[in-house]
């Protein structure tokens, strides 16, 4: 597939091989057995994904199109993009983006993102390509939407990570991170763990044939922060009117600030 530059064409000094999945702080994995690891399970990722969450990720996924910032020529980037479905979600439903990016470390995962949408008639509108989520290759105020769904638990510094999106965002520019989080309700919250624990990682292993791997991303789930604490890091990093919506019980949760407050709904 041909790199498509677009808007960002000069904004990008050389995108090379720069990286944006990483390792949790508390996994013991090196950053380059993480970044492997995905790679290992990119064939079989999105399929695990749709059926372990019974298909309930693509409803977290079209919730962000409720936040997107208003007005035309949206550009958008999209970290620890993965195959890109969180990006071609936005992109085939919201007509205000025009244009996107993808950056993610994994180059299997790229590649079979690439493949997905290499004959969409949205193709034109979307660059898939490795890059850091801590150390974001582009200029100031170069977006007007960061978008990172179930990415930034792994990656080695999450302040860093939310420092680089508001650099690159414009001053109304609007920041939207999709995560695991845990149910506040007792009930729901120990029958979500037990999955959490014993079943997601021995039928995901199972289908993946990489049991490590899922193993892996519970925990990241469970030492993440979550809810107001997560919150507050979005705030330190200078976010303003940042608020979150837990999704389906909690499960997951949508976090949205703005750059600067520019009056208009989030």
């Amino acid at each position: 597939m041909h790199y498509k530059t677009l808007f960002f064409s000069n904004r990008i000094d050389s995108v090379g091989f720069l990286s944006g999945v990483f390792v949790n702080q508390v996994a013991e994995e090196s950053r380059e057995k993480v970044w492997k690891m995905f790679d290992q399970i990119s064939p079989k990722y999105d399929l695990v994904n749709h059926l372990l969450s019974f298909g309930i990720d693509k409803y977290w996924r079209r919730q962000l199109i409720h936040h997107l910032p208003k007005g035309e020529d949206v550009r958008l980037l999209d970290l620890a993009t993965g195959t890109g479905d969180q990006l071609i979600t936005i992109v085939k439903n919201a007509k205000q983006v025009n244009t996107a990016l993808g950056l993610d470390m994994s180059l299997e995962m790229i590649r079979r993102g690439q493949r997905k949408i290499i004959d969409k008639p949205y193709a034109h509108q979307i660059t898939l390509m490795e890059g850091d989520a801590t150390a974001i290759n582009l200029l100031e105020e170069s977006v007007e939407c960061v978008t990172m769904s179930f990415g930034i638990r792994n990656v080695t510094d999450v302040d860093k990570c939310l420092e680089e999106c508001f650099r690159v965002l414009t001053p109304c520019g609007r920041v939207m991170i999709l995560e695991f989080s845990l149910p506040r309700n007792r009930i729901i919250r120990g029958l979500h763990l037990f999955y959490l624990r014993h079943v997601l990682p021995n039928l995901a292993g199972w289908i993946s044939r990489n049991r490590k791997a899922y193993q892996y991303l519970n925990n990241t789930v469970e030492s993440f922060p979550y809810g107001e604490a997560f919150c507050d890091k979005i705030k330190k990093a200078g976010f303003y009117r940042v608020k979150s919506y837990p999704l389906t019980f909690g499960i997951a949760t949508l976090y949205v600030g703005e750059k600067l407050p520019c009056g208009t709904d989030l």
